[in-house]
């Protein structure tokens, strides 16, 4: 069986803030260095200190709300993923909890395979 030639598209709705970016950019390198593990739990400092914010409540709504917008959900089309081909697939960075201390955080593995091989508006690999 034969796979379709992959055609990159143009998948972001509109271009993500550079915060958004920035914030993807930490996550997918944390997932990185802890050998490509999809459930990640990172220190809520952290990302202050990514983002360069003040430790407080609305410094956690921010994260929260650049979270949701690099959640906006990608329209793929014939997206195939584990030899299974689906016309048009819609796909979310991740799944998120924001704990106390921790923010617990599930890549989705999809997103990551859209990423590499069908954006043209990859925004993790353009370092």
């Amino acid at each position: 069986m034969k796979s379709k030639e992959i055609v990159k598209q143009n998948l972001l709705a509109e271009p993500l803030s550079p915060d958004a970016v920035k914030l993807a950019r930490g996550i997918y390198n944390t997932y990185i260095a802890q050998d490509e593990e999809l459930s990640l739990e990172i220190k809520i400092p952290t990302f202050f200190k990514l983002l360069n914010l003040h430790p407080c409540t609305d410094s956690i709504k921010d994260i929260q709300n650049l979270l949701e917008e690099l959640n906006e959900p990608l329209a793929v089309r014939n997206f195939e993923f584990h030899g299974e081909t689906t016309q048009l697939k819609f796909i979310q960075f991740c799944n998120y909890k924001i704990g106390e201390e921790t923010i617990t955080i599930e890549l989705s593995p999809e997103y990551l395979h859209a990423q590499k091989e069908y954006m043209l508006d990859s925004f993790l690999f353009n370092l």
